[in-house]
């Protein structure tokens, strides 16, 4: 007697001949940690020193640094990681004793947003300008082709009295010298 009287819409797997389906299991458990999220993996202290800078050798990773005051940073560390501290906790913890100049990144949030949004914002900016800019020249040029295609080669309306100014000027040069 068939106590599901339906089929199922999954397919069946069909094993080579003499395959177990207790060895395609056993190769599938050690794969089953990566199905966990990143907070149910146990956390190590490589993980928390990569977002810490030493706080006794400014501007140096933790995860590189191996001075006195990084020992101590890395047993703060350790200490809190066996009390089942996560990342998070750590981060803030250092963060209030030595504030966010001691994280490797900026956080998020706040003013610190600019130095994230703003070289995204000047590269828009830029091509904005860059783009008019060229629209204007491209005009400009057109604009000068016109005129040389028309045979408009003739002098400005005022070229006239411009010639004669300096001819009065040229004069009274020559009469002052």
């Amino acid at each position: 007697m068939n106590i599901f009287p339906f089929r199922s819409p999954l397919p069946r797997i069909k094993m080579a001949s003499g395959t177990d389906w207790r060895v395609l299991l056993a190769c599938l458990v050690p794969l089953l940690p990566l199905l966990l999220p990143p907070s149910a993996q146990a956390l190590t202290r490589s993980e928390v020193e990569k977002h810490l800078l030493c706080y006794a050798c400014p501007g140096e990773p933790l995860s590189i640094d191996r001075c006195s005051g990084g020992d101590r940073m890395r047993a703060e560390i350790d200490r809190r990681l066996a009390l089942g501290q996560d990342k998070e906790t750590i981060l803030a913890f250092f963060v209030q004793q030595f504030g966010e100049d001691i994280l490797t990144t900026p956080p998020k949030k706040g003013f610190n947003l600019v130095a994230y949004a703003a070289p995204f914002v000047a590269l828009v900016i830029g091509l904005a300008i860059a783009g008019l800019l060229v629209r204007r020249w491209a005009a400009a040029g057109d604009r000068r082709a016109e005129g040389k295609e028309s045979g408009d080669a003739s002098p400005p309306a005022d070229y006239q009295r411009l010639q004669e100014r300096v001819a009065r000027e040229l004069d009274q040069l020559e009469e002052d010298s």
